[in-house]
């Protein structure tokens, strides 16, 4: 179990039995669940932790990305590397960054954030430098034949066109075990279109459907440890949706369909990583 889903440990185990074949099991769906509810509950709790002195900056927003973060995130192994993004400490957290030195690195800048122990690429790094290091990672990877991953997490792509093409076509060339995940919003163009030349495979998801990311996810991590190189993953909102669909919402009618999901399970899940954080 990915370590940030400790707190609940308890209650995933406490799920009943899948009855027959299931694609995803009833405890994974929880687990991708319950990441989501974490991640809305760190996006919300961490900036107000964030102290002038403390020399970070704002940090990034995770609003609307629970479903992308969870299901990208709920099965990397401690051996895998994750490169989450300029300022993004959401993914850290849900990666299983320990949430002490997360704290007192807001607060104060003296503390040490134990990045590399986590196998995460520091989020003070601007883009270009976790794209180098990600890169880095991969091919030690890759070398070593250990069928670890490293995952990269991008907002927006489109201001860094140029760096994630480069980065591509040397991941595509080094047949490096690597997954780029973009969020791109509506009203830009798509970045898989615009990487389309380089070949490397890709596919686009909707942004609310934590399930649809999961399968492409996991697809194309396996496609990695086995060797075959990168994968090109673009979530964006579901072009026939009339508004934007909340992903917390989305997965909890999968879990009413599967007879898991009840407001006491959310209740006890959300209690559990507020006690984790410290507080109500």
């Amino acid at each position: 179990m990915n370590n940030a889903l400790r707190p609940i440990a308890d209650l995933a185990r406490s799920l009943p039995a899948d009855q027959g074949f299931a694609l995803i099991p009833h405890r994974k769906l929880y687990e991708i669940y319950a990441l989501m509810l974490y991640a809305r509950l760190l996006n919300e709790r961490l900036p107000k932790l964030v102290r002038k002195e403390s020399g970070f900056g704002p940090l990034a927003d995770a609003a609307g990305q629970e479903a992308l973060l969870a299901a990208s995130l709920v099965d990397l192994g401690k051996a895998d590397t994750l490169a989450p993004g300029a300022q993004a400490l959401v993914p850290c957290v849900l990666k299983g960054l320990p949430l002490a030195p997360v704290r007192a690195r807001l607060a104060t800048a003296k503390p040490r954030v134990p990045w590399v122990g986590q196998r995460i690429v520091p989020a003070t790094l601007a883009l270009d430098a976790q794209l180098e290091q990600a890169l880095v990672s991969a091919a030690l990877g890759r070398k070593e034949q250990t069928k670890k991953i490293t995952v990269v997490l991008v907002g927006d792509p489109e201001p860094h066109t140029k760096l994630l093409l480069k980065a591509l076509k040397r991941a595509k060339l080094e047949k490096l075990p690597i997954l780029f995940v973009v969020n791109s919003p509506a009203e830009k163009p798509e970045f898989i279109a615009t990487a389309a030349r380089l070949v490397v495979p890709s596919a686009i998801v909707d942004a609310a459907d934590a399930l649809a990311i999961y399968r492409v996810v996991t697809e194309s991590a396996a496609h990695a440890r086995r060797g075959n190189g990168p994968t090109l993953i673009e979530a964006r909102p579901w072009p026939l949706a009339e508004a934007p669909a909340d992903p917390v919402d989305l997965m909890e009618q999968a879990m009413r369909r599967r007879g898991i999901f009840s407001a006491a399970l959310t209740k006890k899940t959300t209690a559990a990583f507020k006690e984790a954080l410290g507080g109500r």
